[in-house]
């Protein structure tokens, strides 16, 4: 049985709506996460902004109340302030970009190390200073005191 030749006319144009759609429905999907996940970032960096403000007033370096300037500087960062609570120097702030259903809240923490740190650059623990053992570490010849220069003069001082 043959089919009259009009009747397939306009498939073409179904089909390639259904593509359309789905091709709109994925590149606005994308567009809605690229602005979900910049509004977190821009949260982020507003709730640490207000705990490090917070932290600073907390300890003298900045004047205010530590909820009042961290209320401050997340208004200035365009968030608003959700929680802010303290213990002694150390401050917890919470902060909240948007609002409805698309509001992000971040949350940071600033303030003095509880304890002192053995091996720590600038509050930041690190590990050991070499890996190299300490009998390999230690001078065998007499030359300069830094370390870079030291394995050259050496090696010179024992080939001549």
């Amino acid at each position: 049985m043959q089919r009259p030749a009009g009747a397939e006319r306009g498939s073409a144009t179904v089909l390639m709506a259904a593509v359309l759609g789905v091709g709109v429905l994925v590149g606005s999907t994308a567009l809605a996460a690229a602005g979900h996940r910049a509004q977190a970032i821009r949260a982020q960096g507003s709730a640490d902004a207000a705990a490090t403000g917070a932290a600073a007033a907390s300890v003298g370096l900045l004047p205010g109340g530590p909820c009042t300037v961290a209320g401050h500087l997340a208004t200035a960062n365009g968030a608003a302030l959700a929680a802010c609570e303290l213990a002694s120097a150390t401050v917890r702030v919470s902060v909240v970009v948007g609002t409805g259903p698309f509001a992000v809240g971040a949350v940071a923490v600033a303030g003095p190390a509880d304890e002192p740190c053995e091996q720590c650059v600038y509050g930041v623990p690190v590990g050991p200073r070499s890996p190299m053992s300490r009998s390999t570490r230690t001078r065998s010849c007499p030359g300069p005191t830094s370390t870079i220069d030291q394995g050259d003069t050496c090696q010179a001082r024992r080939s001549s």
